[in-house]
Parts: structure tokens; C-alpha cells; sequence
């Protein structure tokens, strides 16, 4: 055999050689996401997964090596992963039953094109999550009309985050450090978690109905009632009492406490309302912890240290100040077909004496009809009327019943003073939807636990409180000097020197930083929206 022929063989036995061994992980890797790049989609495990560039991007800054080779790395998101079930989330939605499908099958045969699909996965699952976490799963502008928050953005540098979280074996952290950074969120999750262990230990019982219970009724009842204030904490689990069928004074104590955290009355007294809010099952309040959970990821991500936030469900308005609240009052809201609407503002004025400028809905479809009865009606709200150019006329000059809502030619304004539907106050923060918060002479109907009355704008209880809380000036402003332009009833403009944000929201359910709940009836019937989209799992296409 000639020397040429030798090297010759050895060249091509090696070629075979180098043929037949397999491909590593990192090579898979490698070839799966340049398959992405040309086919324009990455697949793993025969879907298509779901951060496309962001993935794309980290693997070939890493020189397509596996992210998940570290053990401690590898444990710690799979638990991640797990946790999202207690964000109120689906973990299957992050890739974890075809993860663990996967784990399973490597163990006993650590197959490379297998064990990068898991890879691809992991870090799929990991960036999805991390995206719901900062915007939410649920996209609410598609829903429903009425909720005019704008989505939270991503980081634009989400391959670099995961890089640093890697590198620096932190992943925990900066997970953590993109939920949204308030207490309300952090003890609405620890709710969830003791509902579901209440859940998971039966739930709590169901209470016939009966006759309303006051205090000193002896009722058969009485034994659930307690049982049940137990379980959800208003009754402490160690009282006892000499008789537990009496509706006693720990039993009415409780019960105010049960009141107080399901926005009730707190009288005491357990009649139909009371007793419809305690028969809501276990099941229905964990649903509700869900959906304000993924509320909460929509807009209370770096919330300013001093702002306003309205809850249209609770009829409430706070201020906030470092998460503690230095302001409340009671609230009206738009009623049913007049909602309220959400979205985020600037408040940076205040009007005593405030004139009303009827808006034209108002003014044709309900003070027209009026008007078309009673002529003198104008007179007797004293309101005035006037053209397009703002002329003052006289309205026993028109004829209102040649007129329709569809022509009407004039402008109808209430004048200031105590009976103005605006009352003696409002506070300014400019929007599309012309709402504000303001007085009202209709003072009674701060007294219903249901306050869905007004046209969308929020009426508010306490006033004054609000008033000088924002202007801070006791030197400047004090009771003595609004009662002075109050009784001038000279309309006055008082600019806030350092306006103050004002979110208008709708939460149905609540925490304190006690790890108590807070439910709220759902007035607009917006929950079962949220939940039904929240429940949907998230499909992936197929792939190769």
C-alpha cells in the first residue's frame, strides 16, 4: 500500500468518526435557534415558544451554552416556576407540565436533544412569567370599555436581566423585584394562600336562612355563625362562651368586624345582607383575591409615595402617605349605566363655589322632559339658560316642547350656592372624561352601604378634610377663611402648589398590612371578565 493511500484512509476514518458522534446540548441549542432564525420562530418540545428575540438574544450572547447547567440555578427556577400558582397564575401557562414531563424522561436517559428542549423551556416559562408579573396575564383594554390605565412597558432589556440573574445566581430577587413593590399585593398573596388552605380544609359552613339575629337571640345558628367567624378570623378561635346558641355580645363584636371588612353597615345585626356575604363560598373568594391580584399587577407598579386612589367598588377614597393612609372618606359613584370610569390623573385644582354646567346628555334627555312640564323648573333650581354665545335669556320666551334631544340649542348652568348639585366644593384634575371629585347637597345618601347614584363624576363625604389635607396652609386657609368665600358665593379658583397624582380603581378585594381581607361588592359586574381570562390557559402553535 502506497504512503499516499494511509493518510488518505486515516482522514476519512476520522471524518466518520467525528460524524457519528451526537450532538451536544449546546449545539442543539445552537441550531434550533438559528432554525428560529430563519423559519422566524424558535421551537422547543414541538411548540413554538413564546419570547422569541429576547431568547434568541441571550442564548447567542451566551454562546448558546444551556442556562440552566448550575443544579442550585436549575432547582431554584422550577420552584419559581411552581410559586406562580400562589401570584394566582397558571404555572402550566410557563411551560411546567411539559418541564416536568422532560425532568423525568432525563433522568434515566439524559438525552441531548431533550435536555435542550428543557432548557429552551425553562427559559421560555422564566420570561413569559416575568412579563405577566410586570403587565399582568389579562390584557384589560380589551375586556372591557372604562379602564384607561396604560400597560406597564418591559424592560427592553430582558436578556441582559436574565444574564445578570445567572451570573450572579440572584434569580429570586429579581423576580421578586418585578411584582408589584406594594402591601396590598403582598397580603392580598398570603390571603390567597390561606384561603386555599382553608379551601383545602372544607371550606367553611353554609348558614341557613332565617330570622335576622340581634343581640340576646338564641338560635340554633348561632353555632354555624361562630364556627364560621373562626375560620375567617373575626371570632379569636380560642373564645368560648357559657351557651353558643345566644347571639351574644363576642358573637355581635365579631359580626362587626365581618361587617367591616365586606364594606357592610357595622351594626352588628345579621339580617339578609350580612348573611348573603358570609355564604359566599371559600371557592368565590379565592376567585376574587385572583382577579385583584392581576389588577394589581396592571397599575400598582412604583406608585408615587403621596397620591389619591379612589376604590369606585368600596365607595372610598384614601391618601397615601409611605402606604399609610392619612385621609378617608366616603364616596359616590357613577350608578349602573353611568360607570365610573379608571384611569390615572394629576389633581391640581380646587373650586369653591363651583357653577354647573349641565352636560348635554343632562341637559336634553333629563332636565328637558322636565322643563317641557315645568316652565318655571329653571328658575326654581336656580339655573339659567343661554344660547351658543353665551347670551343669558329669558326661558319663558322658549317653547321647550319644540324642542328634542336631538335640538337643543342651548346651554343650561346651575348657579352657585348650597343647593348646586356640585355642592360647595370641587376638586379639578383634568381628563377626556370631565370627572372630578365634588360636594354634594344630597348628603343622606353618604348613609347607603350601595352608593352608585351619581352620573360618573365622585361625590365626596368629608370635603373639608380633603380640602386642607391638599392646601396645608392653616395660616392661609382654615374653616374661617372657606366660610368667608363660601358666604361671598363668588366662585374661587385655589391652585394646589404641589398638585397631587389620583388613581380611580376598582378593587372587590383588599389587604391591610395585617393580612386582613377586605371584599367589595362587584357593582359594574367586571369580575367574571378578568377571572374567565385569567383561567384561560395560554395555547402555544405548534412546531417543528
Amino acid at each position: 500500500m502506497s504512503r499516499t493511500i494511509i493518510p488518505l484512509f486515516i482522514i476519512l476514518f476520522i471524518a466518520l468518526v467525528s460524524n457519528s458522534q451526537p450532538l451536544t446540548v449546546q449545539q442543539i441549542i445552537n441550531n434550533k435557534i438559528n432554525a428560529g432564525g430563519e423559519t422566524g420562530s424558535v421551537s422547543a418540545d414541538g411548540i413554538i415558544l413564546y419570547a422569541q428575540d429576547v431568547l434568541s438574544n441571550y442564548y447567542e450572547l451566551n454562546e448558546y451554552i444551556p442556562a440552566w447547567k448550575n443544579k442550585k440555578s436549575f432547582k431554584e427556577v422550577i420552584s419559581i416556576l411552581q410559586d406562580s400558582y400562589n401570584e394566582g397564575l397558571l404555572p402550566d401557562d410557563y411551560h411546567l407540565s411539559n418541564i416536568n414531563r422532560l425532568i423525568s424522561e432525563t433522568k434515566a436517559n439524559p438525552d441531548p436533544s431533550k435536555l435542550a428542549d428543557l432548557d429552551l423551556l425553562i427559559t421560555d416559562g422564566l420570561l413569559l412569567y416575568g412579563s405577566n408579573l410586570i403587565m399582568g396575564k389579562v390584557d384589560q383594554s380589551k375586556i372591557r370599555p372604562g379602564w384607561d390605565v396604560p400597560p406597564n412597558k418591559l424592560p427592553g432589556n430582558g436578556d441582559s436581566l436574565l444574564y445578570k440573574a445567572l451570573e450572579h445566581k440572584d434569580l429570586t430577587r429579581l423576580i421578586n423585584s418585578i411584582k408589584p413593590d406594594n402591601f396590598m399585593y403582598t397580603h392580598l398573596r398570603n390571603g390567597l394562600m390561606h384561603y386555599r388552605e382553608i379551601a383545602k380544609n372544607g371550606g367553611w359552613p353554609q348558614i341557613p336562612d332565617g330570622e335576622v339575629l340581634k343581640s340576646g337571640a338564641k338560635d340554633e345558628r348561632v353555632l354555624l355563625i361562630r364556627d364560621y367567624l373562626k375560620i375567617v378570623s373575626d371570632l379569636p378561635a380560642d373564645a368560648i362562651s357559657s351557651n353558643d346558641t345566644i347571639y351574644d355580645s363576642t358573637v355581635v363584636e365579631a359580626v362587626k368586624k365581618f361587617q367591616f371588612r365586606h364594606n357592610l353597615n357595622q351594626d352588628g345585626v345579621l339580617g339578609k345582607g350580612t348573611l348573603r356575604a358570609m355564604n359566599v363560598t371559600v371557592e368565590q373568594r379565592i376567585a376574587e383575591i385572583r382577579v385583584n391580584m392581576e389588577r394589581a399587577r396592571w397599575v400598582i407598579h412604583h406608585l408615587p409615595n403621596d397620591f389619591l386612589v379612589v376604590n369606585i367598588a368600596g365607595f372610598n377614597i384614601r391618601r397615601l402617605r409611605n402606604d399609610s393612609i392619612i385621609y378617608y372618606s366616603r364616596v359616590i359613584v357613577g350608578r349602573h349605566y353611568h360607570e365610573s370610569p379608571i384611569f390615572k390623573g394629576k389633581l391640581r385644582y380646587i373650586i369653591l363655589n363651583p357653577t354647573w354646567t349641565l352636560p348635554y346628555s343632562i341637559a336634553t334627555k333629563e332636565t328637558l322632559p322636565k322643563l317641557q312640564k315645568d316652565p318655571g323648573y329653571l328658575g326654581k333650581k336656580n339655573m339659567i339658560i343661554m344660547d351658543r354665545s353665551g347670551k343669558v335669556l329669558d326661558p319663558s320666551t322658549i317653547d321647550f316642547n319644540k324642542l328634542s334631544a336631538g335640538n337643543f340649542p342651548y346651554t343650561l348652568r346651575q348657579k352657585a350656592g348650597p343647593h348646586n348639585a356640585l355642592g360647595e366644593v370641587k376638586f379639578i384634575f383634568p381628563n377626556k372624561y370631565s370627572v372630578y371629585l365634588h360636594d354634594t347637597p344630597a348628603r343622606s345618601l353618604f348613609a347607603n352601604e350601595d352608593r352608585a347614584f351619581s352620573h360618573g363624576c365622585i361625590r365626596l363625604d368629608k370635603k373639608w378634610e380633603l380640602f386642607l389635607s391638599l392646601i396645608d396652609e392653616p395660616d392661609v386657609w382654615n374653616m374661617e377663611k372657606i366660610n368667608e368665600v363660601l358666604a361671598s358665593e363668588k366662585t374661587t379658583r385655589v391652585n394646589l402648589k404641589n398638585p397631587i397624582d389620583i388613581i380611580l380603581l376598582y378593587w372587590t378585594a383588599g389587604a391591610d398590612k395585617t393580612d386582613k381581607l377586605y371584599f367589595n361588592k362587584d357593582i359594574y359586574q367586571r369580575d367574571s371578565a378578568v377571572l374567565s381570562e385569567l383561567n384561560k390557559p395560554v395555547v402555544f402553535k405548534k412546531g417543528q
